[in-house]
């Protein structure tokens, strides 16, 4: 079994053991955030990291109401700017921990008296020692190149963290996770893998979602290229239709990751709209009229709105996977790439 596949389907109990080892530190940091008034957080990753803070920004304004925004790293290693953060949360996300541009830039908030929090793979790392607090993801070494487990890890964390801020109930019960995670690897393997061979000559395409699941469309689309070398671009389903809609032609890709949800109308609508401009929909739905328009649609099952990344998350990684098997590329070792980047 290649390396990448067995560490997707960790994804159960990766989930379980973040929820089992965090409970102390996540209860520490909610009580400093909360004594310090504080009610901005700015994040600061990259690559898959980057996706998962773009997760958290959504769950995190959605049910806390806190403002969160991104700190752009060159902003202290190339410009050499000392940005005042004193009423800050930062949050650091980060698999290994070691990346240069993310500690420069914590090394300078904490200075600033910042709130410094790091979410590493590590407990260790030169991130979590420099860090006020570390939560771990304790998803065990990834060796594959592509970080998969560790974007599901990322996930249930930053879900518990914004919990935790909030002074709101939550949307969701994590626990119950690892067993629908279970149920989906069990129910659907097989026919994702046909279904990505089935699909697998497309070439320069586009990614569409929205709202909460716009950066899991982000880590499809950066998994995709990555592992398959099969350019694409995510998009806002929004976004879309303010100018990049012009490529769309007869016969142009487009995977659309539209779940039944608050945007169920809109999805309809954008499917309608690229069917008449004769695109080759792709889609990941429960949506009824939505697989009806598409060209191929593999049929994801009903979920309640909080649950959806997670599944979609083991979905688009099950189909990457089996993409790249279909091309006859080993996913475990993408051209060009190394586990640990650095950059400034």
């Amino acid at each position: 079994m290649s390396t990448m596949l067995k560490e997707i389907l960790e994804a159960p109990d990766v989930v379980r053991e973040v929820i089992r080892v965090n409970k102390g530190v996540l209860l520490s940091i909610s009580k400093e955030f909360k004594e310090r008034g504080i009610t901005n957080i700015t994040t600061v990753a990259r690559g898959t990291s980057d996706n998962a803070a773009t997760y958290f920004k959504y769950i995190a304004e959605a049910v806390g109401g806190f403002m969160v925004s991104k700190f752009a790293p060159s902003v202290a290693t190339i410009y050499d700017t000392g940005v005042n953060l004193k009423n800050n949360m930062v949050l650091a996300i980060s698999q290994s921990g070691m990346s240069t541009d993310t500690l420069t830039v914590v090394e300078k908030a904490k200075r600033t008296g910042a709130l410094i929090v790091c979410m590493t793979n590590n407990a260790n790392s030169p991130l979590a020692k420099l860090s006020d607090y570390h939560i771990n993801l304790s998803a065990g070494e990834e060796v594959s190149v592509p970080a998969t487990k560790t974007f599901t890890a990322q996930l249930s964390a930053l879900y518990l963290l914004a919990n935790k801020l909030s002074d709101s109930s939550a949307k969701m019960n994590l626990l119950e996770i690892p067993h629908i995670l279970e149920d989906f690897i069990k129910n659907n393997s097989g026919d994702l893998r046909a279904f990505a061979k089935r699909v697998n000559s497309i070439q320069n395409f586009v990614v569409l979602s929205r709202g909460i699941m716009l950066p899991i469309a982000t880590e499809f689309s950066l998994k995709i290229m990555e592992t398959c070398y099969r350019f694409n671009r995510p998009f806002s389903t929004t976004d879309f239709v303010h100018g990049p809609i012009s490529l769309v032609e007869e016969g142009f890709p487009v995977i659309m990751l539209a779940p039944g949800s608050e945007f169920s109308q809109e999805y309809i609508n954008m499917a309608t709209r690229l069917n008449l401009l004769g695109a080759n929909i792709i889609a990941f739905t429960d949506i009824k009229e939505v697989e009806e328009i598409a060209t191929q649609a593999f049929t994801m099952q009903p979920m309640r709105g909080m649950e959806t990344p997670f599944v979609y998350t083991l979905a688009i990684q099950l189909f990457t996977y089996y993409f790249a098997e279909s091309l006859g590329i080993n996913p475990d070792k993408p051209r060009s790439l190394n586990k640990v980047t650095i950059t400034v």
